[in-house]
């Protein structure tokens, strides 16, 4: 029933998201596959995702974003599949349960779901999903820019983090994300942006933090930070009930979810569709 998605299927797949997310252009979907793509060739990381067939004919698509994460702060090494733009035609609705029941039986430590669909978020938590964050929180840099924190912000190559991070640090830049150090005392964390548009304004969102309280305290310095890069907004992970002043929970974002060893960091959106299909 199912089939990785290859060169040469990757039309079809393309074609399903294009039909099944509609308010994304099909150039928006090549663009993306094609980064993709090239990505899991270049780290021989295995197929983007799955085709679901029904006698013959394409009916469902999942993008499967794989990457492989060294340990951390004594943690073992993990493989990570983050699931993405799942679309099953409405004809067989009914099989989609059954088709991420075949996705998750990889062996794989960690899934996440960053962006699932009210559908999706009704179903994953009896897939054995836990939620990490309610969606996401809206800050706005002019405004943040103000404020003065403990710490301040230096180039990314300051931080001294283990081989894995610093990997993960490079393929984002070459990915086309903004990163930089924050330090606080004698401490310098790794901090990953990708940038883009929100309401056809310069945005930003928050990919990757170690510590996600140290970017609270912080906020002005990493504001400055990105509005000297054109950004003037940002939007990072949040819960309801955790929103700094300032800021304004967004009823537009996703929760997120998680299923296996969850990541050391707080913010752990690396090799996702935040950053190869710049949603």
């Amino acid at each position: 029933m199912l089939e990785a998605i290859d060169r040469h299927s990757m039309e079809e797949a393309r074609a399903l998201l294009a039909r099944g997310f509609p308010m994304r252009t099909p150039a928006f979907w090549a663009a993306g596959l094609e980064r993709l793509a090239a990505f899991h060739e270049a780290a021989s990381l295995g197929p983007v995702g799955q085709i679901m067939r029904m006698k013959g004919e394409a009916v469902g698509v999942i993008l499967t974003m794989r990457s492989r994460r060294d340990g951390q702060h004594g943690t073992a090494p993990r493989s990570v599949v983050n699931l993405s733009s799942w679309y099953v035609d409405e004809r067989f609705r009914l099989l989609a349960p059954r088709m991420l029941q075949q996705v998750l039986a990889e062996p794989v430590d960690t899934f996440t779901d960053l962006t699932p669909s009210p559908p999706v978020t009704d179903m994953i938590g009896r897939f054995g999903f836990e939620r990490r964050y309610d969606g996401g929180a809206i800050l706005p840099l002019p405004i943040l820019a103000l404020r003065m924190g403990p710490g301040h912000v230096a180039p990314v190559e300051s931080a001294a983090v283990d081989a894995g991070t610093g990997r993960m640090v490079e393929d984002h830049l070459g990915l086309g994300c903004l990163a930089c150090a924050l330090v606080e005392g004698q401490t310098a964390r790794p901090i990953v942006f990708i940038a883009g548009r929100r309401k056809g304004l310069p945005a930003a969102r928050l990919v990757y933090a170690e510590d996600l309280a140290s970017v609270r305290r912080n906020l002005g310095e990493l504001a400055r930070f990105l509005l000297a890069r054109g950004v003037i907004c940002l939007e990072m992970p949040a819960s309801r009930g955790d929103v700094v002043p300032g800021t304004w929970f967004s009823g537009r974002s996703r929760p997120t979810f998680v299923r296996g060893v969850d990541a050391t960091a707080a913010v752990d959106h690396a090799y996702s569709e935040f950053v190869f299909l710049r949603i």
